[in-house]
This record gives structure tokens, sequence and C-alpha cells, in this order.
């Protein structure tokens, strides 16, 4: 990809989404202060460079720009402390399903160490964490794989057919409205059949999910049994916890 002559504008609305994950047409117009078709002008070019992509509602960062890997070592130390808190809640024994992301990957490197248990998972990193693991029994939901996971209508089949102590799962972002969000409706789907099959449900996110929009809505902050994260969220959405839900690392 070529980068090299992008105007001052382009280089600004990435940086933009690369911290904010997501954003409307509208809102990068009026951000700019120019017409909402400059705006698509700009993104139509960043996209035929393969820098963003153009989803509904709006444009996000394009899935190759950022590897995996590079986004995994950001925040290390509190993904660690989240994954740590988590672990707290899950008893030798138990059995767990574990969603897309950085810091669910995490929780699964300590769990390789930390006893018995029966986890499935569509994250690849966390199997990776677990199949050498002697006390874990471990199952991998197969189809497609996107970003070292498997997605699609696949995974929320996987995950309904078990019925698991815990889920565990994080989220792209969090809506000012206390919506949860992911860049695809497929993952939205998956993480609501892990909720659905649990009995208890852990979303487990750092703080910065808080100021990130993504385009797929699916379920509330106040629905999992816990919300882990290393700050505390808005008034607003604190208030909407019930006691003893909101777990600060």
């Amino acid at each position: 990809m070529n980068a090299t002559d992008l105007s001052e504008r382009q280089r600004d609305i990435l940086r933009l989404l690369e911290q904010s994950g997501f954003a409307t047409i509208e809102d990068l117009a009026g951000r700019f202060g120019v017409t909402t078709q400059t705006i698509r002008r700009d993104v139509n070019d960043l996209r035929d460079r393969a820098l963003l992509m153009r989803v509904h509602r709006g444009v996000r960062p394009h899935e190759g720009a950022r590897p995996y890997a590079s986004r995994a070592v950001e925040q290390q130390r509190e993904k660690a402390a989240l994954a740590r808190e988590v672990l707290r809640l899950i008893p030798a024994g138990a059995s767990v399903s574990i969603g897309l992301g950085s810091t669910p990957a995490e929780v699964a490197r300590l769990l390789a160490h930390a006893g018995g248990r029966d986890v499935i998972t569509n994250n690849l990193v966390a199997a990776s964490h677990l199949w050498d693991a002697e006390d874990i029994t471990l199952s991998i939901c197969g189809g497609a794989v996107r970003d070292r996971s498997v997605s699609g209508s696949a995974a929320a089949e996987f995950f309904a057919a078990y019925r698991v102590d815990f889920a565990i799962f994080g989220v792209a972002g969090v809506d000012d409205d206390g919506a949860l969000l992911d860049f695809r409706t497929e993952e939205a789907r998956a993480r609501a059949a892990m909720q659905t099959h649990a009995r208890q449900s852990v979303l487990v996110l750092d703080q910065v999910k808080f100021q990130r929009r993504a385009p797929a809505r699916g379920g509330w902050l106040h629905d999992p049994d816990y919300v882990i994260t290393n700050a505390p969220p808005p008034k607003a959405l604190a208030a909407g916890l019930s006691a003893g839900a909101l777990v600060l690392a």
C-alpha cells in the first residue's frame, strides 16, 4: 500500500480512525469543515489504497492496516491486569467460553497454568495458549479464519451448542447509551450466543473502549454478570450496572 502521497486531511482521517475505530461520513465532514462529497472522495481514495474500509453507516480501519500482532502488544500491562481479575472469578473445574480479542486471549494464557478447565473458543490466539496445557480440555470452532479468529455464522452456532459456566468476551466499543458495539453483525451474534449459553457472563474491556465506536450493535453494558475494566465507566453508564457487577483491575 502506498501512503506517501496522502493529503494532510487523509492522514488525519486515518489517525482519527486509529483512535476511535469507526466514524460516519457526516462526523468526518463536520470535524474537518468540508462537504460530505469531499470526505467521500478522500475515503474512497483511502479505501482503494487498502488503508480503510467502507462499512454500513461509515468507515473503519482496514483489517490489514494493523495486524493482530501490533494490536496485541498495546497496553499489555493493562490487559494482563484485566485477565488476572477475570481469573479470580473462574474456579478450577469450571467450563469456559472465550471470544474474540487480545484481552480474552490473555485470559486464556493465564488459564493454561491455573488448573483443569474445559474451554471452548473461536479465538485462535487463545487456543494457541491452551492446546499444550495438559489440564485443559479444548474445543475450537471450525470455519473461515479472519484476524486469527473464526468468524461468521459458524461461531454463533458453535457457542450455542454448549452450556458453559463462564463466557469471557470483549467488544469493539461501548456507545454513549451503553450499547455494546462490534465491527460486524456476526461478531455481535456470536457474543450474544456466548452470553445466552453461559451461566455467568464476563465482559472484559480496557477504558479506551468507552471512547470507541463501531457500526454493529448487540446487547447492553448492563447485560453481563460482570464488567471488568481498568477505569470507572462514565457515571451515566455505571449507574445502570447492578451491585457487584463492576470490577476494577
